[in-house]
């Protein structure tokens, strides 16, 4: 997922994620979408969220007043003008705009359909999703937790997770990925290629980016951007792919580009790599020594 500006994304909180069902959930995240991304206020009507998501109203007050049960919106009451100058009653909210700990959902993902499935089963299954990728390691599309341990952690029956996660694998929205389950939609950004915090140096970027892409060159998943993890790396290959391509020197070449380093310390990678600091003990370690190749290896910078 790549964000471009703020109306592509909302960031929706993690452990909101555990106190709700997947219906609570999705139209939670659906209010999220009707409101200013800055203040968190929004005067959507009911009825414009029954239309998308497939509720009735009364269906969705009460989900949203669970939310705001949990602290995660303020529903405000007041009266206003009618068509006719008559007094009637409409809901103004306010909702919690996390700072930490929570995951960044592309507005592509509410604006995805299945084929021949009713908006509110639509509807019900990304909720599934949402909550999903609410238990998964460090904020990446992987969970290791099986069907019975996520009904420990979510507030969802053991029957329920199986019956929408048997549906997601049949629809390839989610697979089973070496003993884990792998959420498939590019809908949930793991703070990689396409965003940064702001202020990231091009250095740190360069980083990630490499080891992205050596991810998938191997077939796995790229661990999430971590600073502190970054930082750890940066420390011991201080120097970009154009000032390396400077210095015109094979030898320091080979000891600061990543590239290289990667490729000679990581040959065979056959299971999921959770963290960047995988990759710190991989290339700061002394225990990892650059094998000799038959072949020179030649460095593209």
């Amino acid at each position: 997922m790549k964000v471009v500006d703020e109306n592509s994304y909302r960031l929706f909180p993690i452990k909101l994620g555990k106190f709700l069902s997947h219906k609570e959930a999705y139209t939670y995240l659906s209010l999220l979408f009707k409101s200013d991304y800055n203040t968190g206020e929004s005067n959507v009507l009911l009825e414009t969220l029954s239309k998308e998501v497939g509720y009735d109203t009364e269906t969705i007050s009460d989900y949203l007043h669970k939310a705001k049960e949990y602290g995660y919106v303020n529903i405000t009451r007041k009266y206003i003008k009618g068509e006719n100058g008559e007094p009637k009653t409409k809901n103004f909210y306010n909702v919690q705009i996390p700072s930490k700990d929570f995951i960044i959902v592309s507005r592509d993902f509410i604006n995805l359909h299945f084929n021949n499935l009713p908006l509110k089963e639509e509807t019900d299954i990304k909720g599934f999703i949402l909550l999903i990728k609410c238990i998964c390691l460090n904020n990446c599309n992987l969970t290791f937790y099986s069907l019975r341990e996520m009904a420990k952690h979510l507030s969802l029956s053991y029957g329920t997770i199986q019956k929408y996660m048997n549906k997601c694998i049949e629809l390839n929205l989610i697979e089973r990925h070496k003993g884990c389950y792998r959420i498939i939609l590019d809908c949930f950004d793991k703070g990689n290629t396409g965003y940064f915090p702001k202020g990231t140096s091009s250095l740190y970027k360069e980083i990630y980016n490499t080891i992205d892409l050596f991810c998938q060159t191997k077939g796995i998943e790229t661990p999430p951007y971590k600073k502190e993890l970054i930082n750890l790396i940066a420390a011991k290959y201080p120097y970009t792919r154009q000032e390396l391509k400077q210095t015109n020197d094979i030898e320091f070449i080979k000891i600061y580009s990543l590239e290289y380093q990667l490729a000679q310390r990581l040959h065979n990678v056959d299971e999921p790599i959770n963290s960047l600091n995988y990759f710190v003990k991989v290339l700061i370690s002394k225990d990892f020594k650059i094998h000799n190749q038959k072949e020179p290896l030649r460095i593209v910078m």
